[in-house]
This record gives structure tokens, sequence and C-alpha cells, in this order.
């Protein structure tokens, strides 16, 4: 598959000197990653809108609603909207800040700043150049780090180490760094270590579980309950985004059931459950906490953002 990596590298370089930068006149932080699936991206976006609303800025949200069919910009009403129109993320993030549906990000942007935005969160994009960004972070999960080191479809890089790297500011790296990623890229990049971590467990804690999910890597989320020393009964993966039919849910409730346990996943996946069958689920709120939050703070003021 190599030849088509060379050619999908080629094409996204065309792409890349083709295209226009604009320019918003508010702040633009781009959360992305450099390789395809869960890194733990949308976390990282969550923590830092509550981060910055704790600095009382309005920060508003611009994410392409992966999944949804709205092109917008379209601005994320949680009690109108469903997934098939915005995508999961988007609701998901639309209860904690102002979420903006965009296909083209300069429109949602300008959407955004015209509606009072103090700052701008781009929930992916790092890939995207319509908009000039004053902060590139990267999300690196620890466990998975850049895979194979090929870009798609040889390996699951978006592109090039190296020209990722040199375009951001900040490395965020979470959990167990078992591919040495610091070590490689500490010179070239301020590396900030974190940890994803479930929440809302304790009444699930002397309970047998089962558990399932349709995130980017459902094994993080596995072994964040094993970490919790959770009783598992069993794991159901699904693959990422994925659209849960009735009887997948019924499969998986009868089975907890059956068993003496109950049925849990992500808040995520919440999103493309439906509303009948919710009350029969317990939902986990997966959160990101940073060891260096002051190195964050630190960085922020010195680039003026915050």
């Amino acid at each position: 598959l190599i030849p088509f990596s060379i050619l999908f590298f080629l094409v996204s370089l065309i792409k890349k000197t083709l295209q226009t930068t604009n320019k918003v006149g508010v702040p633009i932080i781009c959360v992305g990653n450099l390789v395809t699936g869960g890194s733990g991206k949308t976390p990282v976006v969550l923590f830092l809108i509550k981060f910055f609303k704790k600095k009382k800025i309005n920060v508003h949200v611009i994410t392409r609603g992966y999944g949804g069919k709205l092109k917008g910009p379209t601005r994320v009403d949680n009690s109108k909207h469903s997934y098939l129109e915005v995508g999961d993320e988007a609701l998901m993030l639309s209860k904690e800040a102002t979420v903006w549906v965009s296909k083209n990000r300069f429109e949602g942007a300008f959407a955004a700043t015209l509606s009072g935005a103090d700052l701008i969160i781009f929930d992916d994009g790092l890939q995207n150049y319509s908009v000039e960004k004053d902060l590139n972070i990267i999300v690196v999960d620890g466990g998975f780090g850049f895979g194979n080191n090929f870009i798609m479809p040889a390996g699951p890089l978006r592109e090039n180490i190296s020209s990722g790297i040199k375009k951001s500011q900040l490395l965020i790296l979470l959990d167990d760094d078992k591919n040495h990623i610091e070590e490689k890229v500490k010179k070239d990049i301020t590396v900030i270590k974190g940890k994803s971590i479930i929440k809302n467990y304790k009444k699930i804690k002397k309970r047998k579980i089962v558990a399932f999910a349709g995130i980017g890597r459902p094994e993080k989320f596995l072994n964040s309950l094993k970490e919790k020393k959770l009783t598992i009964l069993k794991f159901f993966p699904f693959p990422d985004h994925y659209v849960y039919k009735n009887s997948d849910l019924n499969k998986i409730i009868n089975y907890s059931k059956k068993n003496g346990g109950i049925p849990i996943t992500t808040l995520k996946d919440k999103q493309r459950i439906s509303k009948n069958l919710r009350k029969e689920i317990h939902f986990i709120d997966l959160e990101i906490k940073l060891n260096e939050e002051k190195k964050l703070n630190h960085f922020l003021k010195l680039k003026k953002i915050a």
C-alpha cells in the first residue's frame, strides 16, 4: 500500500498549496491528531472548554459534525438536533459550550466570531489550512503512538510526523508512553502529559458490568474500567461512531439481566442510543487530567491567548 500512501501525501501537499488561509478576529486553538481513529482529541477539547470557562472566556467550538448530514454553519441545539444531523461529538460538546457544525471551517469560525466568541476551538482540523490558527495542539495516545509511522493507507498517519510537529506548538501525551513518544519529540515541541480517566462510576463499583463502546479505540474504555478494578462480565467493542440498532442494545441489555449485570458505556455513545433504551444503561464520563496544568497556563499566556 506504500505507493498509495505516496499518492495520498502528494494530493495532501497539492491541497495545502492551493488552499487560501483566512484570518478571523479572535484567537483560534486547533486540537487535532496525526493519526486516524481515537487519540483522546474530543476529551481534550472538553478539558479546554472547562479550563477557559473558569477564566470567564466565552468559548465556541467548531466541528465538522462527523456522521451528521448538516453542512452548516449551524449552531447546535441539544434539545432540537440529533446525532443524525450534527454527529455525536457535537451533541456531547454542546452541553458544555456553544458549538457550531460547519463543513467549511472558515464559515464556521466567521459565524462564531459574529456571535460573540472570545475564543474558538477547532475539534480536529490540523490538516485544514483554510483558517489561520494561533495554537495547534497535537493529541497522542501513549499506548498507540503513531502506529507503524506510515501515511494512509499503509498506516494510520494523516500526514508526515515531522510536518505535523513543525506546524504545532503543543503535544498532549495521554496515558502511559509505551512508544517513547516524549523521548522522540521533546526537542522539537513542548510536551504536556496527561491521563484519561473515568468518572461517576461509584454507583456501579460493587456491581457486575457489561461494557460496550463505539469509539475510536474501544479498548481504552475497557482499560479505564479495569484500572478501577470493576467486575467486567463481558465487553462488546463497536466501530467508531457506530449507529446502534435496538437489536444490538437489546442483546446487551438481555445478556446483562441474564448474568446479573448492568450495561455501561460512554457519554459519547449515549448520543447514538434511542431515548427509550437509555434508562436501561449506565453512562460513564471520560475526562482528561493534565499533570502540568500550570505549564499549559504559562504557555497560553506566552502566546497571549489567555
